[in-house]
């Protein structure tokens, strides 16, 4: 017998280890392949998307660039240099300081050149003023004079070996005359440096070419090869029919991707290397029991005489025979399920609500323990526990279980002393549904449901909120009438009035309810509790309650959070909310909204004799540290002055300013004023944005108005701090 079980076993382990690497090892390869696939597609996308970004970055760069040109050639010192007929020293000076000025705001201008046709000279930014004959850029004057540029296009352009985008100004289709011109070279390098910034990291060039295939930032034929195992994506200049390459090599992916696919199929390997040892001890622990239990029938169909009746040849033979006496025994055996009859139909109920109709399991299923299944016409009634919350609260989870039990039953004895049919079902929630099967009309459903709700009330010490609905057919959906009737229990609440709700009652009130509109009082409300006047406060609750009540719950309970939510941002420190996280409880606690407005009623007038008692304290430091408060979170607002400040600490400009001058020995604009400055440094230091983008930001109305404050202050332009500090 144990050579015979060892050579199964073998067998099984053979069979187990076949079938595992069968399904291991081409799946690890199927995955690894489809990861690949799928890593190359986002690369591929990846890239793709970063070349629009550069395109769009550089086209943004050269027409930002067209600009700022555009508007140095108007600038009055240069047409005045560009279009006198002699030599002036006073407008060269001019020039000179304008030209510095202009370039030192924009790193990507490298060189300008001033090109003057009547005097015929040239005003170099870099070398100065020099006549025609005489000047070292003869192929730009050149170019100049016979016309050559495209209209506000950039073309590549060499100085003594050095490569540049160049851009004529003004440069004319129609080849309009002029007396001057301004030319400027930019810095490729720093260009370039800039496009490549973000791409470097990820191993991707960057090259633009013009319609000829040259590359406008080094000057160089280029090539671009799709067979030369590089990620090639490419992405057009509208404004200057060029397009932006980028170039990210194939062959690094390819490798990472080879070694992935390798390290799927190691992992793979070790894997069904770990589930063949496991499946070896789970066999060894699985079949040694068996054969434990195989021994021990065969000892006990041998001792008891009985191996004539059963030729016991192997383990599947004794365990086949053990298993048919065993079930011969068990079919001689009574075994009554009486004791779970009740929590079978409990749940059998339950799904039928909460599925919304019965299926032909569930009905065939319940058909014999309950009445109400053979009943035509059913009412679904829904008590709700009132403040339910406090209930939670109050009471352990088996006690609670006692109380809905209670209550289930009194209801089910109340009915059925009327001879009708009924099931109570607890959805573990804050109600408990009955489904009533009973011929009454709907007056005679209250009078009963009116003495169940005072049992309740006189027995179990509890609050129920009770809906009923009209008569339905027991194949109709259940759960949308549950739905229904459980908003009904809701009707309490809003109206304050405690009877039994039916359907008609949700009709009137529909036609009662008014459109939801927004709480414009609450405001009001809240100057009144900080002004103490308790008279106007009650008066503004009373309105603010009546609007309430004439709204949908749904709406009426987003309404009543915001109301909190204001009261204890407002009073933080005085409410006893205490925090946002409390206003659900809250809502849950009260039964009906008059009892709502009568605890909020009490905690504003509260609030008033806290703030009375108050008086004594520094007022002035609050409203000062809440101004500063204001204006640090409004700083970036251009238009933020005193008024702003003063309206909303709700007093006049005249005292704002008298206060803060008291308590922060500075005057209002002034402390504006340097923590816009004090702005403008940080970003200057800590980012890379333009110096037009940084005054913006931080609150100042013109460009002129920036310059002057911050030169003011700190004595340095915002370029000349930048260059400083970093």
């Amino acid at each position: 017998m144990g050579r015979w079980l060892s050579q199964n076993h073998i067998r099984l382990y053979v069979w187990v280890g076949i079938i595992f690497t069968i399904i291991i090892i081409p799946y690890s390869l199927f995955l690894s392949n489809q990861f690949s696939k799928f890593a190359y597609s986002q690369m591929d996308l990846f890239h793709r998307d970063k070349i629009i970004h550069t395109a769009s970055q550089t086209e943004l760069i050269l027409n930002k660039l067209k600009t700022y040109g555009l508007n140095m050639y108007e600038d009055p010192n240069i047409q005045g240099w560009l279009q006198m007929d002699r030599t002036d020293p006073l407008a060269d000076m001019e020039a000179l300081n304008t030209l510095t000025s202009f370039m030192s705001t924009e790193s990507f201008i490298e060189r300008a050149y001033l090109i003057n046709l009547q005097t015929r000279q040239v005003f170099d930014s870099q070398k100065g003023i020099a006549a025609f004959d005489t000047f070292e850029d003869q192929a730009m004057l050149k170019r100049v004079q016979e016309q050559q540029s495209l209209f506000l296009q950039f073309f590549p352009h060499e100085v003594q070996g050095v490569a540049h985008l160049s851009l004529v100004v003004p440069s004319t289709p129609a080849k309009i005359y002029t007396h001057g011109y301004l030319v400027l070279l930019l810095n490729n390098q720093e260009l370039q440096g800039h496009l490549l910034a973000n791409n470097k990291e990820l191993g991707t060039d960057i090259m633009v070419l013009d319609e000829n295939g040259r590359n406008v930032l080094t000057g160089l034929e280029s090539e671009v090869d799709a067979a030369s195992g590089l990620f090639i994506h490419s992405a057009s200049l509208s404004s200057q029919k060029w397009k932006v390459y980028s170039l990210s090599e194939l062959k690094s992916f390819k490798n990472q991707a080879e070694a992935f696919q390798r390290r799927m199929v190691m992992y793979s390997i070790l894997l069904l290397i770990l589930l063949l040892a496991a499946a070896l001890w789970n066999s060894r622990r699985t079949i040694m029991p068996f054969r434990s239990l195989a021994e021990q029938l065969q000892r006990k169909f041998n001792g008891a005489g009985e191996n004539a009746k059963a030729p016991i040849r192997d383990e599947y033979s004794i365990l086949k025979y053990g298993i048919e006496k065993l079930s011969s025994q068990v079919d001689e055996m009574n075994i009554s399920l009486r004791d779970h009859h009740h929590l079978i139909k409990t749940e059998y109920m339950r799904q039928w609500v909460l599925q919304g109709r019965m299926n032909r399991t569930i009905r065939d299923e319940i058909s014999d323990m309950t009445s109400l299944i053979h009943r035509e016409r059913l009412r679904l009634v829904v008590m709700k526990i009132e403040s339910y919350h406090h209930f939670v609260e109050r009471y352990d989870i088996d006690s609670r279980r006692l109380l809905k039990y209670a209550l289930c039953n009194i209801a089910e004895e109340v009915i059925r002393l009327e001879g009708g049919a009924v099931e109570a079902i607890d959805l573990a929630s804050d109600n408990i549904v009955l489904l009533i099967g009973l011929d009454r009309t709907e007056d005679e459903m209250k009078t009963l449901l009116e003495a169940i709700k005072l049992h309740i009330r006189q027995y179990i010490r509890l609050n129920v909120s009770i809906a009923m609905s009209e008569p339905k057919h027991t194949d109709d959906d259940l759960r949308s009438v549950y739905d229904y009737v459980n908003d009904l229990t809701l009707l309490k609440f809003v109206s304050g009035s405690d009877r039994i709700y039916t359907e008609n009652d949700y009709e009137r009130y529909v036609q009662m309810i008014q459109p939801a509109a927004e709480l414009k009082s609450i405001d009001k409300l809240l100057a009144l509790v900080k002004a103490g006047n308790s008279e106007q406060v009650v008066q503004r609750l009373e309105e603010l309650f009546s609007q309430l009540a004439a709204m949908k719950f749904s709406e009426c309970k987003v309404q009543l959070t915001v109301l909190l939510f204001a009261v204890v941002k407002e009073f933080d420190k005085l409410s006893a909310l205490q925090g946002l996280d409390g206003i659900d409880k809250l809502l849950a606690g009260f039964p009906t909204l008059q009892d709502l407005r009568r605890w909020l009623e009490r905690e504003l007038l509260d609030i008033i004799n806290q703030l009375n008692n108050r008086q004594g304290l520094d007022r002035k430091e609050k409203l000062a540290e809440e101004m500063v408060a204001y204006i640090d979170y409004h700083i970036h607002d251009p238009m933020l002055s005193a008024e702003d400040v003063a309206k909303h600490v709700s007093l006049s400009a005249k005292y704002v300013r008298q206060i803060f001058m008291e308590m922060k020995s500075q005057p209002l604009s002034a402390y504006i004023l340097e923590l816009r400055i004090n702005k403008v440094k940080e970003l200057l230091v800590t980012s890379t944005m333009s110096v037009t983008d940084i005054g913006e930001r931080s609150g100042f109305l013109t460009k002129s108005y920036f310059f002057t404050a911050f030169k003011k202050a700190t004595g340095l332009t915002p370029n000349q701090y930048r260059q400083q500090h970093l």
